[in-house]
């Protein structure tokens, strides 16, 4: 099934409850106001913008998500060294989950856990999380959830281009982990969409 709507597929489900809710306050007159504006509160969470990438280079690497930039560091994954860029996206973000360039998805891990925010790093790694690694490039995608959610949606893709979605999150950080060769364009605390440059790997 297409993820193309202006409503992501993922928010169906809660959509649909809060119209019922909707429909139930202004048969019986009550709080209607209220279910109007959770409604609508609900329709913004789950809005589905079509965005391009903002570069058609290959070397271009892009954000997955729309958030804050809150940290960027070194760190090693499986014995490789990587430079780590970690988004913060809340609930007041577009939450659909993209592509980071090209990609050519050879594993996606999952691990249940809890649904906690905080700042501490150690207390995210208690988050359910999904890990998704690219053959090409050597780009991994690392999504945690946090209060507002507890599940990581995903599309089930192999290749994908640059840009395109691959699923969907209420609220929770995405760490992306890219080459150490990668011109990084973004500083900690810049705010960016989905799509935006986040820099090129050189040759």
């Amino acid at each position: 099934m297409d993820n193309l709507g202006i409503i992501s597929k993922y928010g169906y489900k809660c959509i649909a409850i809060s119209a019922v809710l909707l429909i139930i306050s202004l048969i019986f007159d009550f709080w209607f106001s209220f279910f109007v504006i959770l409604f609508l509160v609900t329709l913004w969470i789950y809005r589905n913008p079509e965005r391009l990438p903002q570069s058609e280079d290959s070397k271009a690497i892009v954000s997955p998500i729309d958030g804050i930039v809150e940290d960027i560091k070194k760190c090693n994954y499986n014995g490789r060294s990587y430079s780590e860029i970690l988004i913060r996206s809340r609930i007041i973000d577009c939450g659909v989950l993209r592509a980071a360039c090209d990609m050519e998805i050879v594993s996606v891990k999952r691990r249940n856990g809890l649904n906690l925010h905080s700042s501490d790093a150690n207390l995210n790694l208690l988050n359910n999380r999904a890990t998704i690694i690219s053959k090409n490039q050597d780009i991994i995608l690392r999504i945690s959830t946090s209060a507002f959610t507890s599940k990581v949606y995903l599309e089930n893709l192999t290749c994908v281009k640059s840009g395109r979605r691959i699923g969907f999150i209420k609220d929770g950080k995405v760490c992306l982990l890219i080459p150490l060769n990668t011109r990084i364009s973004v500083a900690k605390g810049d705010k960016i969409k989905a799509c935006n440059i986040i820099g090129y790997i050189d040759e």
